[in-house]
C-alpha cells in the first residue's frame, strides 16, 4: 500500500508500537506480511489482532467490513469485522467485534492461522468497506496471540 493512503502523524505512542498511521479515505485496505514463526510456538493456532483507534472524524466505519484472505481465494470464505460495536449483534459466528484494551486502544481479530513448522507464514488480507470510503482509522499495529 502506498504512502499516499496513510497519514503518518505524531499520535501518542502507546506501549511497544513504534509507528502510527491514520488511514485516509479509501474503500479497501490491504494488509500483507510474512510472519516469522521462529518467534512463535510451533504448530499452534494464533489470532491476528489489528490494534487501532478511531479519530474524531472517522467515516465509513459504522458498518461491517468484509475481510478476505487473498492467498486462499479458492475457498471464497470471508469474515466480517466491525471497527465500532454494532447496537444489535446478529453474527452467527461470522462477525468479529472490537474490544477495548487496558492501554486505551481497541483491537479486532482479522485473521487466524496455525504456525505449523515452517520458517514463515505469509499473510495477505483485503478489508473492504461497503459504506463507501472509510477514513479516520488510526492503526497502531498488529499483534499475534495464541487462541
Amino acid at each position: 500500500m502506498g504512502r499516499g493512503n496513510f497519514l503518518h502523524n505524531t499520535y501518542e505512542r502507546v506501549s511497544h508500537f513504534e509507528e502510527v498511521a491514520e488511514f485516509i479515505s479509501r474503500q479497501v485496505l490491504e494488509i500483507k506480511c510474512d510472519i516469522e514463526t521462529q518467534k512463535l510456538s510451533s504448530d499452534t493456532d494464533y489470532a491476528c489482532h489489528l490494534v487501532f483507534k478511531l479519530s474524531q472524524k472517522c467515516h465509513g466505519l459504522q458498518c461491517p467490513v468484509k475481510v478476505q484472505d487473498l492467498l486462499h481465494r479458492k475457498n471464497k470464505e470471508f469474515q466480517y469485522i466491525y471497527f465500532r460495536s454494532p447496537r444489535f449483534v446478529y453474527l452467527q459466528g461470522n462477525g468479529r467485534v472490537p474490544k477495548y484494551r487496558a492501554d486505551g486502544l481497541m483491537e479486532v481479530i482479522v485473521w487466524e492461522f496455525n504456525s505449523g513448522n515452517n520458517d514463515h507464514v505469509p499473510m495477505s488480507l483485503k478489508l473492504r468497506c461497503y459504506e463507501g470510503n472509510m477514513s479516520g482509522l488510526i492503526v497502531y499495529g498488529i499483534e499475534f496471540r495464541p487462541t
